[in-house]
């Protein structure tokens, strides 16, 4: 049978074959020294930090900038020494034919519309996490990219650190065992200083409305903008927030996408601004082994991290630093903390996470954090919200991804 080739694949192909690949954005080829031309939608403190790292890679140019905060997006172009075009509107950011890919790292709330818009005007995309706010949203995003030939990552940046991939090795060897319990944590003292409190006396002008967008519409509020993660209209806490990176985490290690069932409880017991609680935990059955997943922004103790309890052994990720313990063989007997069997520390995940998207968009691969798994990840996250709010325990079935 002869196989019909769009003009779209001959491009693909006949770049390849070239040492090439053709740009899903522009239609032309990208070899490995030619720079991607970048625009940030979103120049708050992540937005800042990106364009930042973004100087470490090589072959790259951030081009345009975009925010609804004037302080913000002048603070931005400056990272760029001023050459990058500054706009309040990111539909200019995405009509611009020069730009090859876009970077969206703004609140929850406007993931969606923004993601929507930029795989309709070709660009490559970084979306930072979380995906969306909603279930119902990442489903509908996921089966837009699908139908996308554009290269998206999330940016839930475990995927790309040593450490992590280390372990899922490990874990994927057997070297543990079964595992039946995992538990992973995050724990911060925001207490002392809290890193998203709104400034005494602002600088520069905020577009509220802009803001807002299609969130319900209330008075300018300095808690809402600055801690806009901590308000249901907004986001989904630190369930959602944080859970990006910790059930992303645990269900790539443990080779599972979907629980069976999830509960939750917390509370607000510091930050009596937050809507969100500032104290949660997360209880998920996924059959084959349980988890606990914790987020304590008022105790710093524990820092960052998971643990995978095996029968042969137990695991732990915490920072950068992986340590492999070995199962005591007496009943009772506690494993020694100060003699692991193994050690490694990982580097810098948040710069091999950009790089391996850059490297996708030159080879047209799958990156590291693909919106599927970004997509099953967070779903996990909103059950624990759903659980939370409802005091119910929340049973999911994955295949049809639906409430049961």
């Amino acid at each position: 049978m002869r196989r019909v080739v769009s003009r779209r694949d001959f491009l693909l192909e006949s770049g390849a074959a070239a040492g090439l690949t053709a740009s899903s954005s522009l239609g032309r080829a990208y070899g490995a020294n030619d720079r991607i031309r970048i625009g940030v939608i979103g120049t708050g403190g992540k937005g800042q930090s990106h364009i930042r790292n973004l100087k470490k890679t090589a072959n790259t140019e951030v081009v345009a900038v975009c925010d609804v905060y004037s302080y913000r997006l002048e603070q931005a172009r400056g990272l760029t020494d001023n050459k990058a075009e500054g706009y309040d509107d990111y539909r200019r950011i995405l009509d611009r034919k020069d730009l090859d890919a876009v970077m969206i790292v703004t609140p929850d709330h406007h993931h969606r519309e923004q993601f929507l818009e930029a795989l309709k005007a070709g660009k490559d995309i970084y979306l930072e996490k979380p995906l969306a706010r909603t279930i119902e949203e990442g489903q509908e995003m996921v089966k837009a990219a699908r139908a996308s030939r554009q290269v998206v990552q999330i940016g839930s940046q475990k995927r790309s650190a040593d450490q992590w991939a280390r372990a899922k090795e490990i874990i994927d060897s057997g070297r543990l065992g079964k595992i039946y319990m995992v538990r992973m944590w995050d724990l911060r003292n925001w207490i002392v200083r809290d890193p998203f409190a709104p400034p005494a006396e602002m600088q520069g002008e905020v577009d509220w409305k802009r803001f807002l967008g299609h969130a319900p519409k209330v008075p300018f509020n300095k808690h809402r903008y600055f801690a806009w993660r901590w308000f249901w209209d907004y986001a989904g806490g630190l369930m959602t927030d944080i859970g990006a990176h910790q059930v992303d985490a645990m269900q790539w290690l443990m080779g599972v996408d979907a629980p069976l069932s999830v509960v939750a409880h917390g509370g607000i017991h510091h930050f009596d601004y937050w809507q969100t609680p500032d104290v949660v935990h997360q209880l998920v059955d996924y059959g084959k082994f349980s988890a606990q997943v914790t987020y304590n922004f008022l105790n710093s103790h524990e820092g960052e991290g998971g643990r995978f309890y095996g029968t042969q052994g137990t695991l732990e990720v915490v920072g950068h630093n992986l340590r492999l313990f070995p199962q005591p063989l007496e009943p009772g007997q506690r494993v020694d903390t100060t003699k692991p069997e193994l050690e490694y520390q990982g580097g810098n995940d948040v710069v091999a996470h950009l790089e391996n998207w850059l490297d996708c968009i030159r080879s047209r691969k799958t990156p590291n954090a693909p919106i599927e798994v970004a997509h099953r990840s967070i779903t996990t996250a909103h059950l624990g919200n759903i659980a939370y709010k409802t005091g119910k325990k929340v049973n999911w079935d994955g295949a049809r991804e639906k409430i049961v």
